[in-house]
């Protein structure tokens, strides 16, 4: 990383909320996130936190070099529904050689602010990067490919047994923090 960037410099980043960013698209496959509301979802909101400290470092950058994600720590506030234009941004608070932390807060257009926290990364030699990920894929086991969600009679079907726990409605229970370790699966 070139020398220049200082504590203290800002950058900014400007986004409109679009209709599929919200909570059911962050993970569809996932039953939780289908349930969700159709808000700006906080796994998106993280994504938009690291854009203008992502864009604060890139002018710093030698040639193949890259910034990785080492840390995240926020608050999200108010839902914001799609539309809503977004201000993020951030202000260097921390730098050390490589790595670079910076105080990052979103506000709406009425000033309210939605998010806030910080953001770490690091600088790294992306060919190094990419030839540690080649190894560590190269190590994992190949997946079998899934059935659909509700995919009983498709190519890909085989049985399996699930661990499940009973759904509970959040009208009138909050659910549990951890199952109750004496549970036993539900097979389906």
């Amino acid at each position: 990383m070139r020398p220049g960037l200082v504590i203290g410099a800002r950058h900014v980043v400007r986004y409109t909320v679009p209709v599929h960013q919200t909570v059911p698209d962050l993970l569809p496959a996932l039953a939780e996130f289908r349930r969700g509301q159709p808000v700006f979802a906080t796994g998106f909101m993280v994504g938009l936190m690291e854009a203008p400290c992502m864009a604060a470092v890139y002018p710093h950058l030698k040639p193949g070099e890259v910034t990785v994600g080492t840390l995240i720590n926020m608050t999200h506030l108010p839902a914001s529904p799609p539309g809503t234009s977004l201000v993020a941004e951030a202000r260097a608070v921390a730098v050390d050689g490589r790595s670079v932390r910076f105080a990052v807060v979103v506000a709406d257009a009425a000033g309210q602010i939605a998010a806030t926290g910080e953001h770490g990364l690091r600088v790294v030699d992306a060919a190094r990067f990419r030839d540690r990920l080649a190894a560590k894929q190269a190590q994992l086991p190949r997946p079998d490919p899934s059935p659909l969600p509700g995919d009983t009679h498709g190519p890909h079907h085989r049985p399996r047994t699930l661990q499940r726990w009973p759904d509970r409605s959040f009208a009138h229970s909050a659910p549990p923090a951890h199952p109750a370790p004496s549970r036993q699966p539900i097979n389906s």
